[in-house]
């Protein structure tokens, strides 16, 4: 694997670090000094890029604050969603806390080392004392992550993490979950006929079986329509998006163990709802805890907590492989 390192101008006066680790079969952009952020997982082969790019380019972003809504430009590429996902009080050693958008650590400034077969990233806590740190290697067409939290902290304390790939889409590509995803939980849709927080609706006739809608393909961005949506606790830890026009397959594997639920955020021209301009895009989120707010999710009981002084691990791997898989 050969590693470069280059430098962009932001803004005339800011310079990003970008990493570019490639082999023969894969090649990855990360950002760390904007969230850890990787912009780019392409398949030299089809010459594939998965992730969804900005409306502008990287070098014209501004570093955004800590506490900003996670909104375009910046709802683009993969980065890590923690304590968190959507906004939420946490009330810790006395205090109310507000966690925000998105979690702490997509607008962050990461530190990182190359090692031999890739690179490992390390950020910290604002409102949490902890470390939070990836370790990224590239292995033939698979991504390996190893992802590690250190608490600092004297009290535990609870949190949500959740993978956030923003994916490039079209429409007739599909979703591949596993078949025992047969009901999913409702987070959040731009349609509030949809249903409630923590409603229960069939997959993948989520509308119900009146739609001819079969939300296992990426439909139109006509549709207007978006929606976040969470599986029960799962055995098999695996969902996959097949690239129809390429015949490429992306695949997501995480134990169940340590990160029991899969997230399915579809964004079919129905998000931002304040705005005209409508994204188009979809995400497979492997996650610790359900819903996005973590102070619902300590209602439900499905929060992670980290001990004092301790450290925590788990880890991921994406692929890319030729055909539709089957799981």
């Amino acid at each position: 694997m050969n590693s470069d390192i280059k430098s962009i101008e932001q803004n005339k006066h800011q310079a990003l670090s970008v990493i570019e680790l490639e082999n023969e079969e894969l090649s990855i952009v990360i950002i760390p000094g904007f969230g850890g952020k990787m912009i780019k997982l392409e398949s030299k082969q089809g010459g594939t890029q998965f992730l969804k790019e900005p409306a502008v380019d990287y070098d014209l972003y501004s570093q955004p604050n800590y506490g900003e809504d996670f909104l375009p430009p910046y709802a683009a590429g993969f980065d890590e969603c923690f304590p968190n996902v959507s906004p939420s009080k946490y009330e810790f050693k006395g205090e109310v806390l507000e966690v925000p958008d998105h979690g702490e650590l997509w607008t962050k400034s990461w530190n990182y080392e190359e090692q031999e077969n890739g690179i490992s990233l390390w950020t910290h806590g604002e409102q949490f004392n902890y470390r939070f740190a990836k370790h990224i290697e590239l292995d033939g067409p698979n991504i390996h992550i190893v992802y590690e939290m250190e608490s600092f902290e004297e009290m535990p304390f609870d949190y949500i993490w959740s993978a956030h790939p923003l994916l490039d889409i079209e429409e007739g590509d599909q979703l591949i979950l596993p078949d025992e995803i047969s009901e999913v939980v409702l987070n959040w849709a731009s349609d509030s006929n949809v249903g409630d927080l923590g409603d229960r609706l069939g997959w993948p006739k989520i509308l119900g079986n009146s739609s001819n809608i079969d939300f296992n393909y990426v439909q139109n961005e006509s549709l207007e329509f978006a929606v976040k949506l969470f599986s029960d606790r799962l055995a098999n830890g695996k969902a996959g998006f097949y690239k129809q026009q390429t015949d490429e397959t992306l695949l997501f594997s995480f134990d169940t163990e340590q990160v029991p639920f899969l997230g399915v955020w579809l964004c079919y021209g129905g998000w931002p709802v304040d705005t005209k301009e409508k994204e188009y895009t979809l995400a497979l989120e492997p996650c610790s805890a359900r819903p996005d707010s973590l102070a619902e999710a300590c209602k439900w009981g499905d929060q992670q907590q980290i001990f004092p002084l301790s450290i925590k691990c788990w880890e991921m791997d994406i692929s890319v492989s030729n055909g539709k898989i089957h799981l």
